[in-house]
């Protein structure tokens, strides 16, 4: 292969893929992506941190919540999103535990920022 076509297929390669992970409180969270371009976003609760309640994932286009469930360590709750996001956009998860005498307890809050 000449040096030009090593140098072209380098450059076609782009940025690489990561996946970063941050956890706050007992909420975990994963971002795929590829530089800008975000593949999904994952929650799962912090290792030995069941618990009865959801997700709410939010940032760079996402804005949804999971189900009201009993979550486990390794459970995900996930969301593609499938586009570039702007740089130094931030990506963000809050776990909100179900109290049994009514309504909702913080459960942690992590975020991930994506960027080139």
């Amino acid at each position: 292969m000449s040096t030009v076509g090593a140098l072209a297929l380098f450059l076609a390669g782009g940025p690489t893929a990561f996946a970063a992970t941050s956890c706050g409180g007992q909420s975990c969270l994963t971002v795929d992506a590829n530089g800008r371009y975000v593949l999904r976003a994952s929650a799962t609760p912090a290792p030995n941190a069941d618990f009865v309640g959801l997700f709410h994932m939010y940032g760079g286009g996402l804005d949804g919540k999971s189900a009201l469930r009993h979550w486990r360590p390794g459970q995900l709750y996930g969301m593609a999103l499938g586009r570039k996001v702007p740089d130094r956009t931030w990506i963000c998860v809050d776990g909100w535990r179900k109290l049994d005498e009514g309504g909702f307890a913080a459960h942690g809050h992590a975020c991930v920022q994506v960027h080139e």
